[in-house]
């Protein structure tokens, strides 16, 4: 496969395998200081005039507004005396709440920024009547400056033909409003001084409304004290009647219960039960002591029948009835008798018999008489038993007594004492009430006015100068803002810097944008040789001098001048940078854009003229294709006749074959091509050409399309040596500031220098 083949190949496949891993892409530069002061300095003129604009609105709005005076007054608030008491005592004051000094104040700041207050000063000053207030009236106009918007303004909010009244209710509760909304009152620091002031746009309605407020304030005061007076007179009244029916109440019951009990000394009634209970209680002590007694001699006298002699005659009943006593010593003689008897005589014997006789006889009376004492001994026992009982019923009955009587004590100390305690509530209330003097508070106040409201003579809003400078600034960072957008959103390249970011390709100068003036002096692709000492010459000289250097070893003897899309200038500038090199060698400038060809017509070569596909067609000689350039070295090959297929007419062998030919008789030619994201012609030509030199218009050209195209360009293995920055604009460029006139001469050395030390 030949090279016309593989190029062609190339163009319609649009794939290589070397730059296939190329792609176009953005790299992101960081935006510090340095990126935000290049971009205030080239929107500076568009920042700078929306300020200046927003700032000459806010002045005149500031004009029309309405001037606010403000008027205050100074009120001194006594805090000691902040709760009244009508009775000065401790005990008293205790029924009502005392608030905090701090309390206390702030309390009267809500009081006075009241809708009572405020309805009081509009009654008092009369201002249902006041333009100013009345949503009834027109306002007058104080603004130095009337800014009526109603005239440009459309009005949908209302009907002009129709009027509305606005009631008096809703008329008197616009004016409170008003009053209570403009009003303010603050705590000095460090004092019991309160300030009132009031704004309004009438200076002497702020005086009146200030001091009126002063007023007020201090009249509600001695109305609320007196106020307060009535109340305390209304209640201490009630309150020593509500006693005095108290004691009357307590002294009644106290009687009815006296008269009831039936008592008339119980203090002596107390004394006598209390002395026959202590006797009775004696008494009994005794009956039971007897009792007790008896009782145990009767369990004695129970066991004498059981007792033998011996027994029998060591108990203690015994020895104390002499005739058991007798009885028993008889006993204990006929004992004797009968057992002498006995030992003498027969168990028949007449004298043991009697003796015998006689023994039973002396104990059956001696039996008879211990039943005879142990029924005397039941007896006292029982007697002993029945008195102790009736004794303890007594007891009983007298104890029942003096607790009932104790009850009916306790009860009447109850009702004395409280008799006795309402009737001292009743004489202490009494007594301090005749002492109290309830009007001698109500004379004073516990506030007046340290400094009285003047009439203010200069308003204090609005801030005329405030609000234009702060509309100032905000229109600056409004602006920076928004440059910030637009730059952010604008995807074109701006400079060298850019060019080199997206394209990755070095930048082999900066063609500044003509001006009017330059455009009058030559047309743009003749101010090489019109004007060789401009900053455009200079910046073409640029460069031509990085197209030189980049092939100093191997010198490119084909340049193509391609661009993204049509009106970037590639013409011009292969027209001037041919010219630059027509200084140096012998160049042969040659348009190769076989679709729009303007070459020859800029150059003054009448459109039939023949040139480039004559040349390779055979219908024409090299010399009668080829013309000099007037005043210059240069000699050009226009277009000639466009071909019907450009594509087919640039791959063919003998446009090749032409090419070469050229080579031979100049020492570099200039080819001027399509755009190459256009068309494929540039890619075609970049490859029978050792140098590629890519225009980009400044601010014009999307980045993506320069992207895309230098891809195209790279697929087909194109010569790209750099790009051009073409129309520079110099005014927006603040790269190198004041020291940018003379920046083209260095900076495609500089940038060369780069190149030419990655290719080493």
């Amino acid at each position: 496969m030949n090279r016309r083949e593989s190029v062609f190949d190339a163009v319609v496949t649009g794939s290589s395998p070397e730059h296939d891993a190329v792609a176009a892409h953005t790299t992101v530069t960081t935006f510090n200081v340095d990126s935000y002061w290049r971009l205030i300095r080239r929107y500076w003129a568009q920042i700078l005039g929306l300020a200046l604009a927003i700032g000459l609105l806010a002045g005149l709005v500031a004009q029309s507004l309405e001037p606010v005076y403000q008027s205050s007054t100074t009120i001194l608030i006594d805090t000691s005396r902040r709760g009244f008491s009508p009775v000065q005592d401790d005990a008293v004051n205790g029924w009502y709440s005392f608030l905090s000094t701090q309390t206390y104040l702030q309390t009267q700041i809500l009081l006075l920024q009241s809708q009572a207050l405020a309805a009081s000063v509009a009654d008092r000053l009369n201002l249902w009547t006041n333009p100013d207030l009345d949503p009834r009236q027109q306002a007058p106009r104080r603004a130095r400056f009337q800014l009526n918007l109603s005239g440009i303004l459309p009005n949908w909010a209302s009907d002009p033909g129709v009027v509305n009244v606005i009631p008096e209710a809703d008329a008197r509760r616009s004016v409170i409003a008003a009053l209570s909304g403009n009003i303010k009152a603050e705590v000095l620091p460090d004092s019991d001084m309160v300030r009132v002031s009031f704004d309004a746009h009438d200076p002497e309605l702020a005086a009146s409304v200030a001091a009126a407020y002063a007023d007020a304030y201090i009249e509600l005061g001695l109305e609320t004290r007196l106020e307060a007076v009535k109340k305390a007179a209304t209640w201490l009244t009630k309150r020593l009647d509500g006693m005095r029916s108290q004691v009357d109440t307590s002294e009644r019951k106290l009687q009815s219960y006296r008269e009831q009990q039936g008592l008339i000394d119980v203090k002596g009634d107390l004394d006598l039960t209390d002395r026959e209970l202590s006797d009775l209680a004696q008494r009994l002590v005794e009956a039971r002591a007897r009792k007790e007694g008896l009782g145990n001699e009767f369990d004695q006298v129970r066991k004498l029948r059981d007792l033998d002699s011996t027994e029998l005659s060591s108990n203690a009943v015994v020895t104390r009835n002499p005739i058991i006593q007798t009885l028993k010593t008889e006993e204990v003689r006929a004992e004797r008798n009968a057992s002498e008897l006995a030992g003498r005589y027969g168990a028949q014997h007449p004298k043991l018999v009697s003796a015998r006789s006689d023994l039973n006889t002396i104990r059956a009376k001696l039996r008879a008489e211990i039943d005879n004492t142990i029924a005397a001994v039941k007896k006292e026992y029982d007697i002993a038993k029945s008195r102790t009982d009736q004794l303890q019923r007594e007891f009983d009955a007298m104890k029942a007594r003096v607790q009932d009587v104790n009850r009916k004590e306790f009860t009447l100390r109850s009702l004395d004492r409280e008799v006795e305690s309402n009737r001292q509530i009743y004489d202490m209330f009494l007594t301090r009430f005749k002492e109290t003097d309830l009007g001698a508070d109500v004379e004073s106040t516990n506030a007046r006015v340290i400094d009285a409201a003047l009439v203010p003579t200069t308003p204090i809003k609005p801030h005329k100068t405030r609000i234009v400078v702060v509309a100032i600034v905000l229109a600056l960072l409004i602006g920076v803002g928004l440059a910030a957008i637009e730059d952010h959103l604008d995807n074109t390249l701006k400079d060298a810097e850019d060019v080199e970011n997206h394209t990755h390709l070095a930048t082999l100068g900066s063609v500044p944008l003509l001006n009017r003036r330059g455009l009058r002096n030559a047309p743009p692709e003749r101010i090489f040789f019109d004007s060789p000492k401009s900053d455009f010459a200079e910046a073409i000289r640029t460069v031509r001098t990085a197209v030189v250097l980049s092939g100093l070893d191997d010198p490119h003897r084909v340049v193509l001048v391609t661009s993204t899309v049509p009106g970037e200038g590639k013409t011009t500038l292969a027209i001037n940078l041919a010219a630059a090199l027509g200084q140096l060698e012998r160049i042969l400038l040659v348009d190769a854009d076989m679709r729009r060809s303007s070459v020859g017509q800029r150059l003054g070569l009448p459109a039939e003229a023949p040139g480039l596909s004559n040349l390779v067609a055979g219908t024409a000689t090299l010399d009668e294709c080829i013309h000099p350039v007037e005043g210059s070295k240069l000699h050009l090959l226009p277009a000639g006749l466009l071909p019907p297929n450009p594509l087919e007419f640039l791959s063919s062998q003998r446009f090749q074959q032409t090419l070469e030919d050229l080579e031979q008789r100049y020492d570099r030619i200039v080819l001027d091509s399509a755009p190459a994201q256009a068309v494929s012609d540039a890619l075609i030509l970049s490859r029978l050409c050792n140098a590629v030199v890519f225009v980009v218009r400044a601010d014009a050209t999307p980045r993506q399309l320069v992207q895309l195209a230098i891809k195209r360009l790279h697929r087909v293995d194109a010569p790209l040596i750099g790009v051009v920055l073409n129309q520079f604009n110099n005014a927006k460029s603040v790269r190198y500031g004041r020291y940018q006139k003379y920046s083209y001469a260095y900076r495609g050395y500089t940038q060369y220098d780069r190149v030419s030390a990655k290719k080493v």
